[in-house]
């Protein structure tokens, strides 16, 4: 079908939406039924699709542009990107597709209202489709109209829009059973499998202009809800004592990724990772299906019992509109213990013939941005290491200001920097050639910072060994965690504990449920 004509209609559907400012399928409300006993399953999963409703940009100018050299994925494209994926799962017939959060760009009513629309194509074909919201999706003040050098605040979605503009993609399925506390729920897709759909988000926690606060900000970070939490060890003692499996789906990672992940990158990953983790293993949930930092990966975490070494596997899908624009097909088997993934990409859509090789040019020339972003919010952290600095006599070693810091890391270490990110997004690194390069060249790259930054702080016949001593103390924290990262090993300092998964074509076995 011709794009323009799919845009037109998409805004015929909007604008009948727009009368009651959300979505009431009122000849389905409640969704398919558990899908029968069948020899095997294929479940479909694309996250992070952040689907933004074109009539959001009003008018190009400094305003959206500005916001794209912060954000660099496929905006514009990013309803037709969706679409192309829609065309994938009509042409792939799977039993289930999952999209565990980020369904918008920053959660406008419009964006939702849009994506619902789209795939309502999914669902008149009779394969049922299950979501959770992302960091994005609820509440978020950051979502905007474009016009010119100007933005205007967009309609946001509640709580209660949400659940009632999904309720036929999991929210209202006849066996639903709501978590009181959160947008969690429970479904049984598929007779003797109970999907745990976990809401991870913070968006309680955004800050407002519009109440007091000083600016417009949307939580990032992540984590579960005591009170989910107990529902959810309810919810699995239960599907356990039935003899059914249990899995879980969320937006933030369920367990580390690379070794050091919830320290350097902590929004990324729920709070207290550890801890939730083993108490999944404990009540029966060996996988969980993850999306949030757009990574292609595969990780497991593993703690030592006395009969065995227990794990969590954490299946994290990358984003449809950033590089590597993958997701995921998985055929599982009958018992729900053998989870046969694969990884396939988005190659082009109508109006970009290459979106892979656009989308990593993109993500590499961002990721100055994205090291301002993650300095700024690990601020009060690296003022410690400022303050040890200036104990041991080097009080201008870190400097002063997050937007100093971010230029002086870029200085020395933008190039591994950003390949190093970008190998760890793709997955597999360890069969990457260049990852050991990359290692040496941050090794590098820190010495050349220690001698820059010590120079004319210490005296001249003691530079020299002051600039290994601190490279040193450097590299014993940043080289475990690149080490990890690059040689796509987790848990990588406890050798019996350390797990490598291939992170695109895996198979992978999970423990039968037990009473």
């Amino acid at each position: 079908m011709n794009k323009n004509i799919l845009w037109v209609l998409a805004a015929v559907a909007l604008i009948c939406m727009s009368l009651s400012s959300c979505i009431d399928n009122t000849d389905n409300p409640s969704g398919p039924t558990p899908v029968e006993p069948k020899s095997e399953y294929s479940i479909f999963v694309m996250s992070d699709i952040h689907v933004m409703a074109p009539q959001l940009l009003v008018q190009k100018g400094k305003a959206f542009e500005d916001y794209t050299k912060i954000d660099p994925k496929l905006l514009e494209e990013s309803g037709e990107v969706l679409e192309t994926v829609i065309d994938v799962v009509l042409e792939k017939k799977p039993d289930l597709v999952l999209i565990p959060g980020d369904l918008t760009k920053d959660g406008e009513l419009v964006s939702h209202q849009l994506v619902v629309s789209l795939l309502e194509r999914i669902r008149t074909a009779g394969i049922p489709t299950i979501v959770i919201p992302g960091n994005h999706d609820i509440d978020n003040p950051e979502g905007v109209y474009y016009q010119g050098d100007q933005t205007r605040p967009a309609e946001r979605t509640s709580p209660q829009q949400f659940a009632q503009l999904y309720a036929n993609y999991g929210y209202a399925r006849p066996e639903t059973v709501r978590d009181p506390a959160s947008l969690s729920f429970t479904c049984e897709p598929f007779k003797g499998l109970v999907l745990i759909c976990l809401d991870s988000n913070l968006y309680e926690e955004n800050r407002y202009k519009e109440r007091g606060d000083s600016i417009n900000q949307n939580q990032t970070a992540g984590r579960i809800r005591e009170a989910t939490l107990e529902w959810m060890w309810q919810q699995a003692d239960a599907a356990r004592a039935a003899g059914k499996q249990v899995v879980a789906m969320m937006h933030h990672n369920a367990v580390e990724h690379y070794d050091g992940q919830a320290t350097l990158q902590s929004p990324y990953v729920v709070k207290d990772y550890k801890k939730v983790a083993e108490a999944m293993m404990q009540h029966g949930i060996h996988l969980v299906l993850t999306g949030h930092q757009h990574l292609q990966d595969i990780s497991q975490y593993r703690k030592a019992t006395e009969a065995k070494t227990d794990s969590l596997i954490d299946i994290s899908t990358g984003s449809t509109v950033s590089y590597p624009n993958a997701w995921r097909t998985i055929t599982v088997n009958r018992d729900f213990t053998q989870w046969n993934v694969s990884t396939e990409y988005i190659k082009s859509i109508p109006s970009m013939a290459d979106v892979q090789q656009e989308c990593y040019k993109r993500s590499a020339s961002n990721l100055t941005y994205g090291l301002a972003w993650h300095v700024n919010d690990s601020w009060a952290t690296i003022q410690t290491y400022r303050n040890m600095f200036s104990l041991l006599g080097v009080p201008n070693f870190i400097p002063d200001t997050p937007q100093k810091t971010t230029e002086l890391l870029m200085e020395f270490l933008s190039t591994p920097f950003t390949e190093a990110f970008m190998i760890h997004n793709t997955g597999n690194e360890n069969e990457n050639p260049r990852s050991q390069a990359v290692i040496d060249e941050f090794e590098d790259g820190v010495k050349k910072l220690c001698l820059k930054q010590l120079k004319g702080q210490v005296p001249d016949d003691q530079l020299d060994a002051s600039v290994t001593a601190v490279q040193g103390m450097l590299m014993q924290y940043i080289k475990p965690t690149l080490t990890s990262m690059l040689t796509d090993t987790n848990q990588a300092s406890d050798a019996a504990l350390s797990s490598r998964t291939n992170d695109l074509h895996a198979v992978l076995t999970i423990p039968k449920p037990t009473q």
